[in-house]
């Protein structure tokens, strides 16, 4: 079977080499370097060079049977992800407190490389798999918006990137939404002539006030995260800058918020404001059936395994969300990893096998 402590050792090798957002080169040279090894085609792509980066995302090929299943894991981790030093302590592998473990997301990557190894000692059959290992994941999944989809041929596949035990099946998650926006009043003196001013910052503010915020109902978030406006005491301020978000599972749901939103810009206008707004769509949600062929797939493995499958939804984006919006049908799956983008980030060593045993068993042919 699979090999624990090999797996371990692989895991502790692949974090310490950094590899934060747009610097992933690396430790991509290593993983490269060691996919050839194992006999796989790797070809690196040009993302890198359009982001301003030093390292483009890597796609590998196992040869085998049948329709072709994309398999993906993202290179880059969140900071501080220099230096890292990872512990074994009892069940769980962890960071020494001072960074963060990168288990998001080498501990799939780990795996992945695992499976491939064990299958190749055994020489067995395999499916034909497509590997896809992103740049960029955690500044906006910018790799897997800047990949070359003439290098996938899959329809399906499985994301490697979740949060929960082995088991976890991420099958819902949002559209993510953000507005810029800027709100003009008119400027006077504070003192003198106040009345002669339109106070922007009051106007922004009764603006929010009209809003709903926080979690509007189960699958809807909303949230104001920036604020900046005026110059000084004494002036009445003129502009306020304004930047949030909207999550939803259901997208009438954020037609809803948007058109609510906007017609409280209208009334801004009717009190003598104007403004500037900019809309952007970071990324699109997915929902997929549990009854679809992908989820069947890996369900039927995960029951193999014995392991308890939680079929759920997360209001948070990743290359899931990206590869779905390309028609690669794809389930985000959990891998054990816990508080991640954290000091205190880690994951117990059974979650990193089980995620090893469950790819070995998705490829096997």
């Amino acid at each position: 079977m699979l090999s624990k402590d090999r797996l371990i050792n692989t895991f502790i090798d692949f974090v310490k080499i950094s590899s934060l957002s747009l610097r992933e080169k690396e430790f991509s040279s290593f993983l490269k370097n060691r996919l050839e090894n194992l006999g796989l085609k790797v070809i690196e792509d040009n993302a890198g060079k359009t982001l301003g980066g030093n390292s483009g995302n890597l796609y590998a090929y196992l040869d085998g049977d049948g329709e072709p299943i994309l398999i993906s894991a993202h290179m880059d981790t969140v900071s501080p992800g220099e230096n890292i030093n990872p512990q074994i302590a009892g069940d769980y592998i962890l960071s020494d407190g001072n960074t963060i473990l990168g288990a998001d997301d080498k501990a799939a990557i780990s795996a992945i490389v695992e499976a491939i190894q064990t299958i190749k000692e055994k020489k067995e059959r395999t499916k034909k798999i497509e590997f896809l290992f992103t740049i960029g994941e955690e500044i906006g999944l910018v790799g897997a918006k800047n990949i070359d989809p003439s290098l996938i041929k899959s329809k399906e596949g499985y994301v490697l990137d979740g949060e929960g035990d082995v088991g976890t099946l991420i099958l819902r998650a949002p559209t993510h939404d953000r507005f810029y926006l800027n709100i003009y009043g008119k400027a006077s003196h504070a003192g003198t002539s106040p009345e002669k001013g339109i106070n922007a910052i009051l106007l922004a503010s009764d603006f929010l006030l009209n809003l709903s915020w926080g979690r509007i109902d189960d699958f809807t978030t909303a949230n104001v995260g920036i604020i900046k406006g005026g110059r000084a005491t004494n002036i009445v301020p003129d502009e306020v800058y304004l930047e949030g978000e909207f999550r939803s599972l259901d997208e009438d749901n954020l037609s809803s918020l948007w058109r609510r939103f906007e017609d409280n810009l209208i009334k801004l206008v009717k009190k003598g404001a104007s403004y500037d707004l900019r809309k952007e769509t970071l990324y699109r949600g997915f929902n997929i059936d549990e009854r679809e062929k992908v989820v069947r797939r890996i369900v039927d493995v995960l029951n193999q395994m014995e392991k308890k499958i939680n079929l759920t939804y997360t209001m948070g984006g990743s290359d899931a969300n990206i590869l779905n919006s390309y028609g690669i049908k794809t389930v985000n799956v959990g891998i054990g990893m816990e508080n991640a983008h954290s000091k205190e980030e880690r994951i117990k060593i059974e979650n990193l096998y089980d995620t090893a045993v469950l790819i070995y068993n998705l490829i096997r042919g």
